[in-house]
């Protein structure tokens, strides 16, 4: 048989009923045959590429009804749109109106000739690759609509679809919700210096560098020329911090050439928390946009985020995470007190349950730990 004729499905128990339809269509047409509907769900399952399917109704182990509704029930869109064609001894009535609520597409009596067989098939067969095609079309321009052309990321009208969701389901569980907006830093100047195509490979390379480092669950876009915007659910305070110097990281280690010139990139980035800094989607990043301003204020290649217990707190920046206490007292002791400076008060916080076990534990002690847990709030004025 010749190659590249459409490959279709012929099912009846009947050896003689499958020889003459294969005779019929093989010109035209490179058919299989199975003897009843199990055999033919086999094929269908091994095969992908069958596109039209002709059945008898009644046949052993599964008719033809059964497996006709077997393939509209498949979750596959290719079982539930296979065109089917019923083909069987007699024109009843009943049978024809259950085969068509069963799911077939057309009907035909075995005494049907040649010619009014071929044009159903070429019909059926026209019309099934003609929605393919529009469905491929459609699936094609939904992710034009939704996606940046430049980086592959969600642009602002798909961000502000997603996020608004899984706000709302936030809003359902009382949970958390963050959003970081984020610029590259000094991005006017690369693109002055190093030329338009630079600036491009900047943002692909920047673009990867935060989708890689969020959770399968988290949304990132690009909303701007430099600017990226990143949701994550169920992310209290301290996981957005967690999150924002690792994204602050993964960009500043990129190690980005172009035309042997190698380009220095970091970023900036703002956040704002659900319930914290408000309920909406626009007030949230109204409020990681201020705190973005305020990282870049601030020298840029670090974060803002909010204080803990002010709703209309600008936020303070943080040019780095907050050291582990044992890399706290190695600092002190190399004299690298500088670097401790932004978070002494994190860090006073984090010994007040030690203080209050020792309190606990010795009656001579006694720390004031109210004192302690005052002087770490002044701190973070």
């Amino acid at each position: 048989m010749k190659e590249g004729k459409p490959l279709i499905l012929i099912v009846d128990d009947s050896p003689t009923i499958r020889m003459s339809l294969k005779r019929a269509v093989q010109d035209e047409f490179q058919p299989l045959e199975a003897e009843d509907g199990e055999a033919a769900w086999t094929l269908l399952l091994q095969n992908a590429n069958i596109e039209l399917l002709i059945t008898d109704l009644t046949m052993p182990h599964l008719d033809g009804f059964g497996l006709i509704r077997r393939l509209r029930e498949n979750p596959a869109a290719r079982m539930q749109n296979l065109p089917v064609i019923v083909v069987t001894g007699a024109d009843d009535t009943a049978a024809r109106e259950r085969a068509f609520h069963a799911g077939a597409n057309d009907f035909l009596t075995k005494d049907s000739d040649r010619i009014e067989l071929l044009a159903r098939l070429r019909a059926h067969l026209k019309l099934a690759q003609t929605l393919r095609q529009l469905e491929a079309s459609q699936h094609e321009l939904r992710a034009q609509a939704n996606t940046d052309p430049l980086t592959g990321l969600a642009n602002r009208r798909f961000f502000d679809e997603i996020a608004s969701k899984e706000l709302s389901l936030m809003r359902r569980q009382q949970d958390y919700f963050c959003v970081l907006t984020i610029d590259i830093d000094h991005f006017k100047a690369v693109n002055d210096t190093y030329g338009h195509p630079a600036g491009d490979e900047i943002l692909k390379r920047v673009a990867a560098a935060l989708s890689g480092n969020l959770r399968e669950e988290d949304t990132v876009a690009r909303i701007g020329g430099e600017e990226f915007v990143v949701c994550s659910s169920a992310t209290n305070r301290l996981a957005s911090i967690v999150l924002a110097e690792r994204l602050r990281k993964a960009v500043e280690s990129l190690a980005i050439e172009f035309e042997g010139r190698r380009i220095p990139v970091t970023i900036s980035l703002g956040i704002a928390l659900r319930p914290l800094d408000g309920d909406d989607l626009q007030a949230l990043l109204s409020v990681a946009d201020k705190r973005l301003y305020r990282a870049k204020q601030d020298g840029r290649n670090r974060f803002c985020v909010a204080d803990k217990a002010s709703q209309d707190d600008d936020g303070f920046a943080v040019g780095r995470i907050c050291p582990r206490m044992d890399a706290a007292l190695a600092m002190i002791r190399h004299g690298n007190l500088h670097r401790l400076k932004p978070h002494l008060s994190t860090l006073l916080e984090e010994l007040i349950p030690f203080l209050e076990l020792v309190n606990q534990q010795s009656a001579e002690a006694q720390v004031d730990v109210g004192l302690i847990r005052e002087i770490a709030e002044n701190l973070q004025d």
